[in-house]
């Protein structure tokens, strides 16, 4: 597989949900996730939103003559994640480098009034994804300028930057994706899984920058009716399915999001009896059973547990869920660690409480 020569810094900078009624979504993200609303470009405001999930941006489009993007997203697909945004500190560096010469549907860089720079590059399947050149990640989204943030800190949700995200191809395209994020982006290969139940199973990829936080694992079905085969049948090709935002109190922001009315995903039964017979286990928190928090740490680090839930679907069919994740942070050998990983052993009882779910719907045979 070929990978772009000189890769970048990239992170992730914003998420941009393609949908049909902006208002419905941008009052839905402010009322039922916590978020906090800020108005776009007067011009933008009949059909464009950013709504702050903590600190993470959320733009929200509907289909309009300035952006052809949205419209032809959803002729193919329903609502959903139709661009995920990365920051990179030196665009026409990243242009230069890393997507000379590629089958890219690049369109032309935008030098923005309000000081950002940025432009469209063509991601995997009619997924697309805008780089933006910024002070920072986060700060700055094309066509609204610099992000607030949260209006009062001190009361708003710990949700800090986005983790990874989470990319489903149709059975059979799993290689090819994964070399045209190497080829066009810059990442590398890491962790590889395959989850099996008696009923479905997936394949999994992961893909991480080697210059900064920008992860995106791909999935594939093993299965015809696999959980990655569902969500492909739903959103009519492949997509984004979940993506992970980051919290320092996972405790914290669960319980808000419950209270504003989210509904999570059920933990299959003996989940946390398995989870006893594992070495490390005796700091497990009575609120993470509470809130059916899933919990998972290498052998030799117990103390940096990585934590993390799931909810049900934001839309009103199987397709685009959120995921809550903390990395604890700690010490070993007098060095500061942080929980890696993705929750590996989890993955079998995420996919067994989606395949609950399946059933509920009829589709899991």
């Amino acid at each position: 597989m070929s990978i772009a020569p000189v890769p970048d810094s990239m992170d992730f900078n914003h998420l941009h949900l393609y949908v049909d009624d902006v208002a419905h979504w941008r009052d839905c993200l402010v009322r039922q996730w916590g978020g906090q609303a800020q108005m776009a470009h007067p011009a933008m405001a009949d059909h464009t939103a950013l709504v702050c999930l903590g600190q993470i941006p959320v733009l929200i489009s509907a289909p309009h003559d300035t952006d052809p993007a949205v419209a032809a997203y959803l002729q193919q697909h329903p609502p959903g994640l139709g661009d995920v945004a990365f920051w990179v500190p030196d665009l026409d560096h990243t242009l230069t480098y890393q997507f000379a010469g590629g089958d890219t549907d690049l369109l032309t860089p935008i030098t923005e009034a309000a000081g950002g720079r940025w432009c469209q590059v063509r991601g995997w399947g009619n997924l697309r994804h805008t780089l933006v050149e910024s002070a920072r990640p986060m700060a700055w989204v094309p066509g609204v300028g610099a992000v607030k943030g949260p209006l009062n800190p001190q009361d708003a949700s710990p949700i800090s930057h986005i983790d990874h995200g989470v990319i489903n191809v149709p059975a059979g395209q799993l290689a090819a994706a994964v070399a045209w994020y190497g080829q066009r982006f810059g990442f590398r290969p890491q962790q590889r899984f395959t989850i099996d139940t008696p009923w479905s199973g997936l394949r999994s990829q992961v893909l991480a920058h080697p210059q900064g936080r920008a992860t995106l694992p791909i999935n594939e079905p093993t299965t015809a009716n696999s959980q990655v085969q569902e969500f492909l049948d739903w959103n009519r090709g492949a997509g984004v399915q979940h993506v992970a935002l980051h919290t320092g109190d996972i405790v914290k922001t669960v319980e808000g999001l419950k209270a504003l009315g989210v509904q999570f995903l059920d933990v299959p039964p003996g989940y946390y009896q398995s989870l006893a017979q594992r070495p490390g286990h005796g700091d497990i928190e009575a609120d993470w059973v509470r809130l059916q928090i899933l919990a998972d740490w290498d052998d030799d680090t117990p103390q940096t547990k990585l934590l993390q839930t799931f909810t049900q679907p934001i839309f009103p069919i199987p397709t685009l869920f959120f995921e809550i994740i903390q990395r604890q942070k700690g010490w070993a050998d007098q060095r500061p660690i942080i929980a890696q990983g993705f929750g590996e052993r989890n993955f079998q009882a995420l996919f067994e409480a989606i395949e609950q779910e399946q059933r509920k719907r009829g589709s899991l045979a």
